[in-house]
């Protein structure tokens, strides 16, 4: 019965609580991200995952204000390709990429997960899992949950708090 308790203690100190963004939100769905032509609303789904990561985290950032510090910090090559690793140096440290059969660990050890879903095309804030469901935050749609089988094997990113 200790050992319950103890694992439900240590479960409950690593979930955290992460605020709802959206990219096409109007405080920032029209601004321009890194130096492309195209806005955070048409491709800053990772960019506001990793903002509401920074936020869920203990930093005050939101889509608005970490897409003019990435653009200004080296945050995105190419226009608007972020870089993993810039966030490095305001509170997440990028660890890598790994497995969907790694994804429910690395949760449970209070890594920050983005999963890569929509067939490559989108990316969503993990926050935990019922049996094969992740549950996410979901910058771009309303979806809550994404089955391991919907999310794009080998390229889920994650953070280190």
């Amino acid at each position: 019965m200790k050992l319950i308790v103890l694992a439900l203690l240590v479960a409950v100190a690593l979930s955290r609580t992460y605020p709802m963004y959206k990219q096409c939100d109007p405080q920032w769905g029209n601004h321009q991200i890194g130096t492309s032509s195209k806005t955070i609303c048409q491709v800053g789904c990772l960019m506001s995952s990793v903002a509401m990561a920074l936020a869920g985290t203990g930093h005050s950032y939101n889509p608005g204000t970490l897409n003019t510090w990435l653009t200004n910090h080296g945050g995105y090559v190419s226009g608007d390709a972020f870089v993993w690793a810039s966030v490095n140096s305001i509170g997440l440290t990028y660890e890598g990429k790994v497995s969907n059969s790694q994804i429910k660990a690395e949760l449970d050890k209070g890594r920050v997960v983005i999963l890569n879903v929509h067939n490559g095309g989108h990316w969503v804030l993990a926050h935990g899992y019922s049996g094969d469901n992740i549950l996410v935050n979901d910058p771009g749609f309303s979806t809550t949950s994404y089955t391991l089988s919907q999310i794009v094997n080998g390229n889920t990113g994650i953070y280190k708090v």
